[in-house]
């Protein structure tokens, strides 16, 4: 079943997601309003074709007419220092440029800019059928070329491929029409790796043995050993088997990605088991919260707690957010092969704070990083257990609910897409209208929170009995929640994909 969850659903705020995810408000969330957070200058070059150049100017011409800031390379560097422009600014640079004086050489910030490379070329490896290949041609380019984003032009098309993993091929006579709803968004939200010092990080405070975890556990083992199988998670590409201009180049990706070993794309997770408290409805509840005003704030903190007013069947039901706590696979680890004494950590989030909990024993020299998209990991999980509590006081009874309280749920995310029509009722997609943001960035965390709660609100509506749901981010993958990644692992492979 298809259903189209905008935030404008009325469910939740975005003021109450960011509160809950622990994320500054306001995030932009539209393709107009990241338009006007953009601000972009072009990397100047010697020389280039007429068609490179006659695509620069109507690429220059298309983010203006949609609202983007686009300064002068002189202006940019006016923002900042040592010949390099100010932190924020996306740097866009044709050509394939001289090693020494790079895009990248000007930039203030590894994090804090983006540059994007253009390429009168083809994509290496574009053609490939194989997922491995692909992945691996795409991340060789990237760090070739030092670029965050890549466009590649050709006679008739451009191809606009990212971090995450995207690759979006279009007609050049689509150009202007194509770039607010489909470039925009991938410069606004660009991809960032998390840091270590993000979070709070527990050393050696995860013990995969330990028999609270032994299901979730062996759910993950499974599951990334059946999806490995079914050829819908591919390998690490590590950054030592790559190619670079230089040395100084793989020091800055390597410093870009937190010193990671490598890079590998979908994640697999568990979220843990816990006794779901029901929500309140609000006419029922204590005088001192019928006399709050939620129809002007729908969330408040209360002794502690971060307390938020959902609107469902036309009443408004109250859910205390307690900590929820997912085991996953940690950044960059082989997810077909996983060790569960490495390559598992613990996230918790706890009133909007992330807890890291490494595995015991890995030391503090060991390669374990948070997932790229550990923010949309939670929020799932926050997800999950705001729609049980509802469940919990509606229908106690009811699959979903007595899933999560026992054995937790699985989550997962790939670079493939569900047919719609294939999924059975009680799942509901998702996402499929938004705008093409990385699962690694905090409009994607918003839009799987308050999509799994429009989803939730429809199947209250139809009268279905909710069993999960089906995330889809265009141009980037899927997340999908079931009851364990085997079961999902089925879900997905008899959709086909």
């Amino acid at each position: 079943m298809y259903y189209h969850a905008s935030d404008e659903s009325g469910v939740l705020s975005v003021a109450a997601i960011c509160r809950i995810l622990g994320m500054r408000f306001p995030v932009p969330l539209t393709s107009r309003d990241m338009a006007k957070s953009l601000r972009v200058a072009f990397y100047p070059i010697g020389f280039g074709s007429e068609k490179l150049q006659d695509f620069i100017q109507r690429f220059r011409m298309a983010l203006i007419n949609s609202g983007v800031a686009v300064l002068s390379y002189t202006e940019a560097l006016s923002e900042g220092r040592d010949d390099k422009v100010g932190e924020g600014i996306v740097l866009i640079a044709p050509g394939e440029g001289t090693p020494g004086n790079l895009a990248i050489d000007h930039v203030a910030s590894l994090s804090k800019n983006t540059v994007v490379g253009i390429l009168e070329s083809n994509l290496p490896g574009v053609g490939q059928s194989s997922l491995q290949k692909r992945v691996n041609a795409l991340v060789g380019a990237l760090v070739w070329h030092m670029a965050h984003t890549l466009i590649y032009i050709d006679e008739t098309t451009w191809t606009v491929c990212t971090m995450n993993g995207a690759i979006s091929t279009f007609s050049l006579d689509s150009l202007e029409e194509r770039i607010l709803d489909t470039v925009i968004p991938k410069l606004a939200a660009p991809v960032v790796p998390p840091q270590r010092d993000d979070f709070e990080v527990e050393t050696s405070a995860f013990d995969a043995s330990a028999t609270r975890y032994r299901i979730p556990v062996e759910d993950l083992l499974t599951g990334a050993e059946m999806w490995g199988k079914a050829g819908l998670l591919a390998s690490q590409t590590r950054i030592d088997e790559l190619a670079f201009r230089s040395n100084k180049y793989r020091r800055i990706a390597s410093a870009f990605l937190n010193w990671r070993t490598g890079m590998s794309y979908g994640f697999l997770a568990h979220q843990l088991p816990g006794l779901t408290t029901p929500a309140i409805d609000l006419d029922e509840a204590a005088p001192v919260l019928r006399l709050i005003d939620w129809t002007e704030k729908d969330f408040y903190e209360i002794d502690s707690h971060i307390c938020v007013a959902l609107k469902l069947r036309n009443k408004r039901f109250l859910v205390k957010i307690p900590e929820v706590s997912v085991l996953c696979t940690r950044s960059g680890c082989e997810k077909t092969r996983l060790d569960p004494e490495k390559d598992v950590v613990e996230l918790t989030l706890r009133n909007g704070r992330i807890i890291l909990s490494t595995p015991k024993n890995i030391g503090t020299d060991g390669d374990c990083q948070p997932s790229f998209d550990t923010v949309s990991i939670l929020s799932n999980a926050i997800g999950n257990i705001i729609v049980a509590s509802i469940l919990a006081k509606l229908n106690p009874a009811s699959r979903f609910c007595v899933a999560l309280n026992h054995s937790g749920l699985a989550l997962a995310h790939w670079h493939g897409y569900i047919d719609s029509s294939e999924l059975p009722s009680g799942y509901y997609l998702h996402g499929r209208r938004n705008p093409p943001v990385s699962c690694s960035t905090p409009q994607a965390a918003i839009f799987a929170l308050a999509g799994k709660l429009s989803a939730f609100q429809q199947s209250v509506n139809e009268g279905v009995e909710f069993l999960g749901d089906v995330h889809e981010e265009p141009s980037h993958g899927t997340n999908v929640t079931g009851r364990s990644l085997f079961e999902l692992m089925r879900l997905v492979v008899g959709s086909g994909m």
